[in-house]
């Protein structure tokens, strides 16, 4: 058994795949190392990200009384929040990440034809590319706004921090102003005398929040590229179903024989396909459901920052950035959910479109099977079907958070 997971995580070491490899190693989803190697790094994760959120947590309670300051730490709040449940999550579904990776590696290393070892190449590399491209663009983005973060202490003196707030009596006898942060905290200290510490602790947690959140997309863009490629591979199975070579060992091989071993095979790798996705689902359901709300909110309480900090740049600039970086995460997962759609639906028109007329009874009754099955699309959906991952539930969340924005601009 040891020596089986020796030779797997080989081969996505030295495969196109050897960056989800990577990813899912440092945050301790690799499901193919020890249990105490794992443990150790949930254990170093829990001090640092755990100690983090308390903090965080005992900065939000001295402004427990004031909403709307409340809210200005409620992005921060519920982001981690939010990924600690699906991190939690994730280890849970590992033995689902660990089938989902053995059927990558089988599928890989079974025997297909020059074309569809090219589909199934393709498809690694742009999967390989894109999630590279988007951990890069986002973590850029979360490091950009670290930057703009720090540099707000220097555009803005503390001594004007403290001129606006003389104006207000109110807020004078109220917590300590907590400016070049990222989002308010309390660690029992002097806060400017130690800002320095506190700010790179602050840096560190949420840039490793971000990265955990980075990596259980990268891997859930790594599956749907994989599946994409398996529809395509099909297809062109199906559509050349009179010129690939039949599997049979019979010295006589001819066009129907050809025929029906193609479809044949076609119908066991559609299977294994339904199969995938069936996984896919089941290992992200939670993951996409606390996504879909998590991502609501943010839009409505970032863009309620927006209108109510136009006046003061530094601020507003942090948000824009926060803005774009939600609704970069929004688009990516149900763009992914609707390729699911897209290139399962294909199935049915390439079996429709072969040269069925010309095939033997029996390949045409199968045919019909794989025809039935490929008209209903396959999905990625959130919350067992209760929400469909696609460009039509991307738009239907920006209306909602619009709604919710409206509401929050209503009792202003």
């Amino acid at each position: 058994m040891k020596d089986k997971m020796n030779n797997i995580d080989e081969f996505f070491q030295s495969s196109q795949y050897s960056f989800i490899r990577m990813v899912l190693s440092a945050c301790g989803l690799w499901p193919f190392h020890t249990v105490l190697r794992r443990c150790v790094i949930y254990f170093t994760m829990l001090l640092v990200l755990g100690f983090g959120l308390m903090f965080q947590m005992m900065g939000a309670m001295e402004i427990r009384h004031d909403f709307f300051v409340l809210l200005d730490c409620a992005p921060s709040i519920l982001i981690h929040i939010h990924i600690t449940c699906i991190f939690i999550f994730m280890i849970y579904k590992l033995p689902e990440i660990r089938s989902l990776l053995i059927k990558i590696q089988k599928y890989t290393l079974s025997p297909k034809s020059s074309e569809e070892y090219k589909i199934h190449n393709s498809h690694a590399t742009y999967g390989r590319k894109l999630t590279m491209a988007y951990m890069g663009i986002q973590a850029g983005i979360d490091l950009l706004f670290v930057f703009m973060t720090a540099l707000e202490r220097f555009v803005a003196p503390k001594s004007e921090y403290n001129a606006s707030f003389d104006e207000v009596p109110e807020v004078q006898s109220g917590p300590e102003v907590q400016s070049g942060i990222l989002y308010r905290v309390n660690y029992m200290v002097d806060f400017d005398t130690h800002y320095v510490p506190i700010f790179l602790h602050t840096s560190v947690v949420h840039v490793s929040y971000i990265l955990m959140a980075l990596t259980i997309d990268v891997l859930y863009v790594t599956l749907v590229e994989y599946c994409c490629g398996l529809f395509t591979a099909i297809r062109f199975r199906l559509e050349n179903a009179f010129e690939f070579e039949s599997d049979s060992n019979d010295s006589i091989t001819t066009s129907t024989n050809k025929s029906y071993s193609n479809v044949a095979y076609s119908i066991r790798r559609h299977t294994e396909a339904i199969q995938f996705v069936a996984i896919i689902e089941s290992t992200y359901s939670v993951v996409l459901f606390l996504h879909v709300g998590c991502c609501i909110l943010l839009l409505s309480i970032v863009g309620y920052q927006i209108i109510t900090n136009m006046e003061h740049l530094d601020h507003l600039m942090a948000h824009v950035i926060q803005l774009i970086t939600t609704l970069l995460y929004v688009f990516f997962f149900n763009w992914q959910g609707q390729k699911i759609i897209d290139y399962s639906e294909t199935i049915f028109e390439s079996a429709y479109n072969t040269e069925w007329y010309n095939m033997p009874i029996a390949a045409r009754k199968l045919l019909i099977m794989i025809m039935m099955k490929g008209k209903e699309p396959l999905t990625v959906s959130a919350a067992n079907k209760l929400i469909i991952m696609s460009y039509v539930t991307f738009n239907a969340m920006l209306r909602m958070s619009s709604s919710y924005f409206m509401l929050l601009r209503s009792v202003q």
